[in-house]
């Protein structure tokens, strides 16, 4: 049966074929994309209107999930018009500038998703309103939080029957699991996640993202290594002109890891703190002070920056703190913990 012989029966149908069962016909065909992309913006049933939003996110089709949303925001059906708000929640998060990196206000996020009534046996509505806490956390540099909602949407994926949500449900939760155990510093079951993440994901977007944590997650390790995962996301970002994912690995993670070498020759960022670092890398220790002591405030980053451009055990002791404390992030702890024991040599 040509794929879409597939769609135009489903179109056809008088009766609704589920998602799921259609997804398996279609899946790892050529056309899957866009043939599923078809069937999710013409499904009807409340089910499938469900599963249909978390498929295109799930693949980074924001476009059509827009158009989605829009058809479902006023559903008769109580879940799917739950489903259409958080999922609006979810777009407008996903939608950034292409020099932004971070969404402008991730509480709004959390307090909008908290306002919605859902009752405890909606268990795909709880689990969706976990990830957006999750994802807001993570854009707040609050990983420790994620622990909590991890473990809640383990206990409420058991309750989702729907074989194809499930499978997409369960791969967010790996995503979350991913950069929750990178934080923890406990990185082989992160990468064990994330590696099992790129051979299970069509979305491109996704994997320069995994890419990007995999190369930071290797810092301490193989230089080599954290460059192979910077270059092949920033290939995929180029095949995609996918210019915010650009801006950042520029800008960000590849003069992060040159500058922790010190192979900076060439590198570049737009970024002041990356540039102070850059600078410390090259021993141009007065213009990495001068840049940071021109900041209002000073990030745990930009305080360990500023500590091993002064060998100040203070500036070092106070980054790791608040690298533990304010963000329980064990994994970049690492840096001024190393710093101190540097200087106690």
């Amino acid at each position: 049966m040509k794929r879409n012989q597939i769609v135009r029966d489903f179109l056809l149908n008088e009766t609704e074929m589920p998602l799921h069962v259609v997804y398996q016909q279609l899946k790892g065909q050529p056309n899957e994309i866009k043939d599923m992309s078809e069937i999710c913006l013409e499904s009807k049933g409340a089910a499938n209107q469900c599963a249909a939003m978390e498929y295109l996110y799930a693949n980074g089709l924001f476009p059509e999930l827009k158009l989605l949303i829009e058809k479902t925001e006023y559903a008769t059906n109580k879940l799917v018009r739950k489903t259409s708000r958080i999922f609006q929640i979810m777009y407008d998060r996903k939608t950034l500038r292409s020099k932004q990196l971070k969404p402008d206000a991730p509480a709004k996020y959390i307090k909008a998703v908290n306002r919605l009534r859902i009752k405890d046996d909606e268990y795909f509505l709880k689990i969706l309103r976990d990830l957006v806490h999750i994802f807001c956390y993570f854009d707040m540099h609050q990983y420790g939080k994620i622990g909590t909602f991890n473990q809640s949407i383990k206990k409420d994926l058991l309750h989702v029957k729907d074989p194809l949500l499930y499978t997409l449900l369960e791969s967010r939760l790996n995503e979350t699991l991913f950069i929750y155990h990178w934080k923890r510093n406990e990185l082989i079951l992160s990468r064990k996640y994330g590696y099992q993440l790129l051979t299970d994901t069509n979305n491109p977007c996704k994997k320069i993202d995994i890419h990007n944590i995999l190369a930071q997650g290797y810092l301490f390790e193989s230089y080599d290594q954290a460059m192979y995962h910077v270059s092949v996301a920033m290939e995929i970002a180029r095949e995609l002109q996918y210019e915010r994912a650009m801006y950042g690995l520029k800008n960000f993670t590849l003069p992060f890891i040159a500058a922790y070498y010190k192979k900076t020759e060439g590198v570049t960022s737009d970024d002041q703190a990356e540039q102070a670092h850059i600078a410390l890398a090259e021993n141009e220790l007065d213009k990495c002070i001068r840049i940071l002591e021109s900041f209002e405030e000073l990030t745990p980053f930009q305080q360990y920056y500023l500590g091993r451009a002064k060998q100040d055990k203070y500036l070092l002791r106070t980054s790791y703190q608040r690298f533990i404390e304010e963000r329980d992030d064990y994994f970049y702890a690492r840096l001024p913990l190393e710093a101190l024991n540097a200087l106690d040599q």
